[in-house]
């Protein structure tokens, strides 16, 4: 019995932590473009979904108040890493939220330290052309205009986060113009 626990015991925790850190992988996220995430998510009602969030999100508020996606890849299903340059491209107006930001965020799932204190963008901070249209640059260099330092070397991830979304554009995400994820 006690040798059934010393193999049981240690495979269980193993199998929960692989389980828990596919967030990728997950069937409670759905795919938009490179953006992964859930309408609906079951927190406090699936113990493993509430886990894996909590893994990336540790405040997240409920559904009803705010949806978060996430990019570990960009639009050609490549890994974001530091040693790319990437371009986030969208429009502010098809982002049909009360209030909304992207963050980059280190493998750690914390913020990465860099010298101009800069870690998301908004609506309200973004420059964008005269209809609105915007591009945040991503790179470990510093660029002109909307640029969203990353550390080089070291693969990153961005969470999008829609606070009261329009139930219109939540039901479409699909087709309702996220933000596109382009290397350079």
């Amino acid at each position: 019995m006690v040798v059934l626990l010393l193999v049981a015991v240690p495979t269980g925790l193993g199998i929960a932590a692989y389980r828990i850190s596919r967030v990728n992988t997950s069937p409670a996220f759905a795919r938009y473009g490179s953006w992964r995430g859930s309408k609906d998510l079951p927190l406090n009602r699936d113990d493993l979904v509430t886990t894996q969030v909590t893994l990336f999100a540790l405040f997240a508020l409920p559904s009803n108040e705010a949806i978060y996606l996430f990019a570990s890849t960009d639009s050609s299903d490549q890994m974001l890493t530091g040693n790319a340059d990437y371009t986030i491209e969208g429009n502010i107006h098809k982002i049909r939220a009360a209030y909304w930001s992207v963050t980059a965020y280190g493998k750690d799932q914390f913020l990465m330290s860099n010298q101009s204190n800069r870690y998301s963008f908004n609506a309200t901070n973004l420059v964008t052309d005269s209809l609105c249209n915007f591009k945040i640059s991503l790179s470990a260099e510093a660029k002109p205009g909307n640029w969203l330092p990353v550390k080089k070397g070291s693969p990153f991830r961005l969470v999008l986060r829609l606070y009261q979304g329009k139930k219109d554009f939540l039901e479409h995400l699909d087709n309702a113009g996220l933000p596109v994820i382009r290397k350079n």
